[in-house]
This record gives C-alpha cells, sequence and structure tokens, in this order.
C-alpha cells in the first residue's frame, strides 16, 4: 500500500531504535548517556573496519556465486532497469529527470563508487546511528549483562525480528515457495545472530558507537554495490552463502581470540 513510499517509511523506521534508546536513557535509565560510547574513536578503527567489512560482503558475494545463487550482468543492466522503473512510478521520464549532462550510465558508475568507498558514507551512517546506538549501543550491553548468551543470541535475534516489517514496505522481488519462505526465515535468523555478533564485537572492540555505524553502513553499501551487477538465480542458495560467510568470519574472531574482548570490556564497565 505504500507504493513509492515504501522505501521512506523504511528509512524512518530505521531510526526507532535510536529513539527507543534515546528515551530510555533520558527517563528510565539512571546511567544517562555515560556509558553509551558516544566518542569519535580511533581513526585507525575506522579504516579497519571499513576493510574488515568490505571484505565480508565481498566474500559473501564470491559465496552467492559459488553456490549458484546469482549471476552477473557487468553492463549494469540490473540497476538501470531498476532505476528507470522508479522513475516510471513517479511519473517521470528518466532522461529528463536527471541532471545536465547526467546519462543513467554515469548514475551508475557513481553509486558503484559511492558504495564501495567512504563517499556514500555521511548519508548511510545516520541510518547506521539509529540501528547501533539502540542496538549493540544498548539492547547489546543490557542483555549481555544478564548473560553473555542472551546477549549474543537473544540480542541477535531481537535484532532480526526488529527487521521484519521492513519485508512489508520493501517488497520482495519474486514470490518464494512457502517451504522456502519457511527456510530462508531459518537461516535468516541465524545469519543475524552472526552479524550482530560481528558488530557487537566492532563496538566492544572500538569503543565508539560511530565506528560501529560505519562498520554496519559499510556492509550495506558495498552490498548494494555488487547488487547492481547481480541477477539473482536461487534466494534460498544466497542466503547460505551469507550465513557462511558471517559463521567463518565469528569463527575467525574466535580461533584468533578475539571475542575475548566481551569478557574485558564488561569486566572494564563493572569495575569502571
Amino acid at each position: 500500500m505504500a507504493g513509492q513510499y515504501g522505501a521512506y517509511l523504511a528509512q524512518g523506521y530505521m531510526m526507532t531504535p535510536a529513539i527507543a534508546a534515546l528515551l530510555t536513557r533520558l527517563f528510565f535509565y539512571p546511567p544517562k548517556f555515560s556509558d553509551a560510547n558516544l566518542r569519535f574513536g580511533r581513526l585507525k578503527d575506522y579504516l579497519k573496519f571499513w576493510l574488515i567489512s568490505l571484505g565480508i560482503t565481498g566474500v559473501s558475494y564470491i559465496s552467492f556465486t559459488a553456490f549458484g545463487g546469482i549471476t552477473w550482468d557487468f553492463s549494469g543492466r540490473v540497476f538501470l532497469d531498476k532505476l528507470a522503473q522508479q522513475f516510471t512510478v513517479t511519473g517521470q521520464d528518466i532522461q529528463a529527470a536527471l541532471p545536465p549532462g547526467f546519462t543513467p550510465s554515469m548514475m551508475l558508475l557513481i553509486y558503484t563508487i559511492g558504495g564501495l568507498t567512504v563517499l556514500n558514507v555521511i548519508p548511510g551512517i545516520i541510518t547506521g546511528f539509529g540501528e547501533e546506538f539502540g542496538h549493540r549501543g544498548f539492547m547489546f550491553p543490557m542483555l549481555y549483562k544478564i548473560k553473555p548468551w542472551i546477549g549474543i543470541i537473544i540480542g541477535g535475534l531481537l535484532w532480526y525480528l526488529w527487521h521484519i516489517p521492513l519485508a512489508f514496505v520493501i517488497p520482495q522481488a519474486t514470490k518464494l515457495p512457502f517451504w522456502q519462505t519457511i527456510l530462508n526465515l531459518l537461516i535468516l535468523a541465524l545469519g543475524s545472530i552472526c552479524t550482530h555478533t560481528y558488530l557487537a564485537y566492532v563496538y566492544t572492540k572500538s569503543e565508539s558507537i560511530f565506528v560501529t555505524a560505519l562498520a554496519h553502513i559499510t556492509m550495506n553499501n558495498t552490498a548494494a554495490s555488487f547488487s547492481y551487477y547481480a541477477v539473482i538465480q536461487n534466494q534460498v542458495a544466497c542466503n547460505l552463502g551469507l550465513i557462511l560467510t558471517m559463521l567463518l568470519t565469528i569463527a575467525i574472531l574466535y580461533f584468533r581470540k578475539e571475542l575475548r574482548v566481551f569478557a574485558k570490556y564488561f569486566c572494564a564497565t563493572k569495575t569502571g
């Protein structure tokens, strides 16, 4: 029912975790913002987690290809057709609506470069901050203090459930059989726990909500840039590739003993 306004509704929805955390910290949480990690952080952490997040997305698309989930069309026809469709829905002609001297192919190049670099960080970090300030910056620490597994598993599931309403304002490209829909939901739930763990790691390692927001939006932006040239063949295969990529990410962090940062962080905040 939202039609072309669905995307705007989704952008507003992205800010609800930050609003909830803001109101809770202001009126119901005695420490207020003292433990919110609203610090800029270290410059090297921005570069480090930007590159890691970029790498994670790159590996995920390699796995999509290996599993037969996507095929590649480097002409950018996928993006250009979507762009033309968006203009048609609003009753505009794409050639007339673009700035003078711009072509759809130039827009594709700009969107691609913007998503793969920090050029698209500023608009994206707003929505990234909206999620991170609420989910990793407040929900995760509160749940972790109850029990570590609650912070990781239940926190990841709650983050996953929060995403589900977006499916109602951003319609899926294809309608899947019921069994595939159920399988996708289960796969994505596990994938969300893994991604939540990675972002929680970034949060505790950097101790900056802004670094975490950058890592989050980098994954979103780079995935969008790759998607301009990818044609989905099997959504289940794509989701399996994604979850294996995130499981690999968490396994690397685990065997490198990086996940010990959780215990160290919460011990320091408790004694502090």
